[in-house]
């Protein structure tokens, strides 16, 4: 027994050792110089010391990856909380400024910024960017010499840990200089779509796992944007009349419930009806007659502006809806379309086709208090104005 039983020297580092395990994942330095010239100040032989160094080597890598482990673990409440977030809103401003709170959170953000980059385009969108709290309005830069650009080209993470390293990687950042940074390349289906970065005055502000946080965090807010432009675009299109370019049906419909739930003071309805598509589409073909629908259309959009919007309704049916306080002006707005269309025209061969239009005009609330009662009224001073001989304005009575 007493044979097989180990020495004091033997004992004491493997005690020491089972302590170390023991504290694995419960503080940063679970080694210090005190504690190794413990463990080592009795050994002699060089092949025990060695074994020892390798043991130490592996405890401190184990520890080191359950530290990270746990650093990471502590920080996906708040990438649960942003992916929330992402999910919930499609307004860019909103997952811009929630991502540099995220951020700055977890990681010294003394600058902050996020940009967005097209394949193929020769300049890069700075969409948010801070410095010392204050947020700068979007700008662009030329794809070029420049630290976003290397980072977009190599598609390679840069990791300033201190000044001395601005040299090396040729960087500027913000309008002061700072000491640590850290620029992403976000890459999304082997796209570059941006890139993320953070910047600290402090030397060896940023650790591996602030880059895999902020890459989440920058993959997670640029594939919401592009799901919120992407939605945009697509909304966009079904509130517009492909042919004209106005706004559609289902937007005029819209935008006058929402003007009425607004209790708006006044709206003046403004209904415009071709007065010879028919025969122009039957003589002519109906090609001629869209070219004749597009200067009309041109011609409403000639007289909008801000409080006045213009829609095609449907066929050669279209909508003015203003906003402002205008009943003696709406004669000079008809006078001045009127005049548009005698300076613009559709040539056929040598014929010249002028627009001719009838016009109904209602206002709110005298006219109508609700969507379609309003419409009424504008389309009976339409009728009134078709049969008193066409291309006129005629006002609704009121009620």
């Amino acid at each position: 027994m007493e044979k097989n039983k180990p020495t004091n020297v033997n004992y004491k580092v493997l005690s020491s050792l089972s302590g170390l395990m023991k504290n694995i994942g419960t503080e940063k330095h679970i080694v210090t110089r005190k504690t190794y010239e413990t463990l080592v100040e009795d050994i002699e032989d060089p092949s025990e010391i060695k074994v020892i160094n390798e043991l130490l080597a592996q405890l401190l890598e184990i520890n080191e990856q359950m530290e990270n482990m746990n650093w990471l673990n502590k920080h996906y409440r708040i990438l649960h909380e942003f992916a929330q977030i992402c999910s919930k809103t499609l307004n860019e401003s909103i997952l811009l400024r929630k991502a540099y709170e995220m951020v700055s959170q977890v990681m010294p953000t003394d600058s902050f910024y996020i940009a967005l980059y097209t394949e193929g385009e020769t300049h890069i969108h700075l969409v948010f960017l801070a410095e010392n709290g204050e947020v700068y309005p979007q700008s662009y830069i030329e794809l070029g010499d420049n630290y976003t650009s290397k980072v977009i080209k190599t598609r390679e993470i840069i990791h300033q840990k201190k000044a001395s390293q601005a040299v090396e990687y040729n960087v500027t950042i913000g309008e002061n200089e700072t000491s640590s940074c850290i620029f992403l390349p976000v890459i999304i289906d082997d796209h570059v779509k941006g890139v993320i970065s953070a910047q600290s005055n402090s030397d060896f502000a940023y650790r591996k796992e602030h880059e895999e946080l902020l890459q989440i965090i920058g993959t997670q807010v640029i594939n919401s944007i592009e799901t919120a432009r992407l939605y945009e675009k697509i909304y966009k299109m079904s509130q517009t009349d492909e042919l004209t370019g106005l706004k559609n049906h289902r937007a005029f419909h819209e935008d006058l419930f929402k003007l009425i739930r607004e209790k708006k003071q006044e709206i003046i309805l403004i209904m415009i009806d071709s007065d010879n598509l028919k025969e122009i589409n039957d003589e002519y073909g109906h090609d001629i007659g869209d070219s004749y629908l597009k200067v009309l259309a041109d011609g409403i959009k000639h007289i909008s502006g801000t409080n006045i919007e213009g829609y095609r309704y449907a066929g050669d049916e279209f909508m003015i809806l203003i906003t402002t306080h205008m009943p003696d002006g709406i004669k000079l707005l008809y006078e001045n379309l009127k005049q548009y269309f005698l300076r613009n025209h559709v040539t056929v061969s040598d014929n010249k086709l002028y627009v001719s239009f009838s016009t109904g005009v209602a206002f709110y609330p005298d006219h109508g208090s609700s969507v379609d009662s309003l419409k009424k009224s504008a389309d009976t001073a339409l009728y009134v104005a078709k049969n008193q001989g066409k291309n006129q304005l005629v006002i609704a009575e009121k009620k």
